[in-house]
């Protein structure tokens, strides 16, 4: 069934290279770049996947963006999670529809707007951050996404509960099933994470330097083992192929390593 783009869309525009162009659109405004110009006019009412030409004569295929689309081009304010570990997050975690999330910080949305997809309309997302600046690029990405890109599930995604705090000094929601901490020193929130995480909970932490995650292990091993049994330490490892012609080869660049995924679940102190 066809589906229009419309007025007040996200969408992107890709070019004959790959390359994407974003565009939220208006009646009457158009898009001036290096390609020449392309009315917005021109692009509302056409069909999600359709090509649209600018004044050059360049062709250009009109898309709404994917979540990973969408997050290489929104502003950061901090170094994102990288698409291809928020879907091992996802799995590692074990994130299921109507399950109650905390996750610290925040940073520029990434992975917020993935969990609030996997939680479903009966889940909730707790996002503890202490640093304004981010809250607000956060704020900004996760509301425009959901508003303005119609593929995005607004209408399915769960709740968000945004609180300017410091995991550090403490978690006030209990009972959770899943915390997640994208932090340079997680194992000062152990304690907190301890008493907040019901019991076949999980915990996940997201560190780019082995030495955070051999840190995080020993201090677990230490003081935390009877609490938690850890599930496993994993890399995600991308790389693309090409095919040109006759050709088949690796692509030329990779994301090789950005961080590494720390799982444990929660359990009944064993006496």
């Amino acid at each position: 069934m066809a589906n229009p783009v419309k007025e007040g869309e996200l969408v992107h525009l890709i070019d004959k290279k790959g390359r994407s162009y974003r565009i939220l659109l208006d009646a009457r405004s158009s898009f001036t770049f290096r390609h020449g110009t392309i009315s917005h006019d021109t692009i509302i009412g056409l069909d999600d996947g359709s090509v649209v030409k600018s004044n050059y004569g360049e062709k250009f295929l009109v898309i709404r963006p994917t979540l990973a689309e969408y997050i290489a081009k929104m502003r950061k304010g901090s170094q994102i999670i990288y698409p291809k570990d928020i879907a091992a997050i996802l799995m590692l975690a074990d994130i299921f529809p109507g399950a109650t999330v905390l996750e610290a910080g925040i940073g520029s949305g990434a992975l917020t707007m993935a969990l609030l997809r996997a939680v479903g309309a009966d889940g909730k997302v707790i996002s503890y951050e202490r640093r304004k600046e981010f809250l607000k690029i956060a704020r900004n990405n996760i509301e425009t996404f959901f508003d303005t890109v119609e593929s995005a599930g607004k209408e399915c995604s769960g709740e968000l509960i945004v609180k300017e705090k410091d995991v550090y000094e403490g978690i006030e929601d209990k009972e959770l099933d899943r915390i997640l901490l994208d932090l340079q020193e997680p194992w000062r929130a152990l304690k907190h994470v301890e008493e907040s995480l019901r019991n076949g909970g999980i915990l996940l932490c997201y560190n780019p330097t082995v030495l955070q995650i051999f840190k995080l292990s020993k201090r677990l091993e230490m003081k935390y083992a009877q609490s938690f049994r850890v599930m496993g330490i994993y890399e995600v490892i991308m790389r693309g192929w090409e095919v040109k012609g006759r050709s088949i080869r690796p692509e030329h660049r990779m994301v090789a390593h950005t961080g590494f995924i720390f799982v444990a679940r929660k359990c009944s102190p064993v006496e």
